[in-house]
């Protein structure tokens, strides 16, 4: 089995063990602030007689095209939310209440939530997080901890803490807000909680590459569970080879591509800064888990492919194109691993799959005709944390890409004088020499490919 075994997750369907689930991440992921440092940079350096391979380009973060299909690699701000009524309307009638039923009344909630949702619409961002707080605090007081009707502040709350710039704020939020709707929803196979679990896992995505957290292992492992949890519920309530699980498994794979370039913490010692003597046996779990993830994530990831390819041959629906992208998937994951040969043996089944199917020829054409940068998934696409990049450049390449998915021959097509975008075009052909390419095919086979001209946007 490929999951690794889970400490916090209780593992019930009902929403009493889901909550009891969400609080064990939330206690999981708080090492990531109470935690300094760690060195879980186990067996970093390579000897001679095996050398280290260079470290694989995260496309999407620091390198990517506009004009890929997967575009765009930006993050979207959540929407904000305005009121109909105005500012004054809103702060009289908030008077009028309070001197009726006090400055606690459960009718409260709905004026200073529309107060928060005004004022954040006018830019007065400060004075929305402080109308958005009470109002959260009113309805949790009046209808209870868990109540649905605080989402929409929660989310309005997270939207202007963005703005403020204060990440760790909007994260405490988000976590609110999944245990709220975890609490609320008892089938984790519902649409609404399978949207719910993704949101959460894409912010937790986005807070690790944003390297906001003093430890950064513990949000892969978070992030592991949340996953788990989700695929041991629908197994237990709809099966093994559920549709539903399609979801969570790509979101596992996308996990596996993530702690396949972990970096290693910034230094080496384990402090804990103050919080409770448990943290320290916490800590110790955490880091035993992640060595096991970080040890087995090549099969980890490999048999979460294939687990999504045995549930989609398991469904009499599964149409052949769904069968060709997870047999493409599998190809890309040992292109991403330079296990060659399996790659193109899987890549020329792919293609097997879709000759001759209708719209199959458009399929080809769109995957195989030129090579594709690898990983084909936004999984390094920045999230809300901002990436640590000071420079942001354009650069144009020629190149060709071998049979083997490497980019040789690169040539720099921009011309300039500047001293600064000369590094940058330097960073630019050293990134794109590493990048992992699914390769071209042919009438079914594998080919080089050549002249290649592409566009990037590098960031640094």
């Amino acid at each position: 089995m490929w999951r690794v075994a889970s400490v916090f997750w209780a593992g019930e369907v009902a929403h009493v063990g889901n909550l009891r689930a969400a609080l064990g991440l939330s206690a999981l992921l708080s090492l990531c602030a109470s935690v300094t440092a760690a060195d879980t940079g186990r067996a970093q350096c390579c000897s001679s007689l095996s050398p280290e391979l260079p470290p694989v380009t995260h496309y999407g973060a620091s390198l990517y095209r506009e004009e890929d299909p997967l575009g765009p690699f930006r993050f979207d701000p959540p929407l904000v939310r305005d009121s109909e009524q105005s500012i004054e309307t809103l702060e009289s009638e908030v008077e009028t209440l309070e001197s009726l039923a006090g400055p606690m009344a459960a009718r409260l909630s709905r004026p200073v939530a529309e107060l928060g949702y005004a004022s954040l619409s006018q830019d007065r961002v400060t004075e929305a997080v402080d109308y958005l707080q009470r109002a959260v605090h009113l309805v949790r007081i009046n209808r209870g901890l868990y109540t649905p009707a605080q989402e929409a502040m929660l989310e309005q709350l997270i939207a202007a803490h963005l703005r403020l710039g204060d990440f760790a704020a909007a994260d405490e939020q988000q976590a609110y807000l999944y245990r709220v709707r975890q609490y609320q929803e008892q089938n984790p196979a519902s649409p609404r909680m399978r949207e719910a679990t993704l949101h959460y896992a894409d912010w937790m995505r986005g807070v690790y590459l944003g390297d906001m957290d003093r430890l950064r292992y513990p949000r892969l492992v978070g992030l592991n569970d949340l996953y788990e949890n989700a695929i041991e519920n629908i197994e237990a309530s709809e099966g093994e080879y559920s549709r539903a699980l399609l979801p969570y498994l790509q979101g596992h794979i996308d996990l596996c591509y993530l702690v396949s370039v972990y970096p290693g913490e910034q230094q080496s010692g384990v402090r804990i800064t103050g919080g409770p003597a448990m943290d320290a046996s916490l800590a110790n779990q955490a880091q035993l888990r992640f060595w096991r993830m970080r040890d087995y994530n090549f099969r980890y990831g490999r048999e979460a492919l294939e687990r999504a390819e045995a549930v989609l041959q398991a469904n009499p629906d599964s149409s052949a194109q769904e069968l060709a992208n997870a047999r493409i998937a599998r190809a890309d994951w040992y292109q991403w691993h330079r296990r060659y040969a399996k790659a193109i043996r899987l890549y020329e089944e792919a293609w097997d799959i879709m000759a001759g199917e209708e719209g199959g020829a458009d399929w080809l054409q769109r995957e195989f005709a030129a090579p594709l940068e690898l990983p084909r998934s936004r999984v390094f696409n920045p999230g809300a944390v901002p990436l640590e990049a000071q420079n942001n450049a354009q650069v144009q390449m020629g190149f060709r890409v071998t049979r083997h998915g490497e980019a040789r021959d690169i040539q720099i097509l921009t011309e300039t004088t500047d001293e600064q975008v000369q590094l940058t075009l330097t960073r630019a052909y050293h990134y794109l020499r590493n990048v992992r390419f699914r390769p071209s095919l042919k009438n079914g086979k594998v080919v080089a490919a050549k002249d290649l001209q592409r566009t990037y946007q590098v960031r640094y």
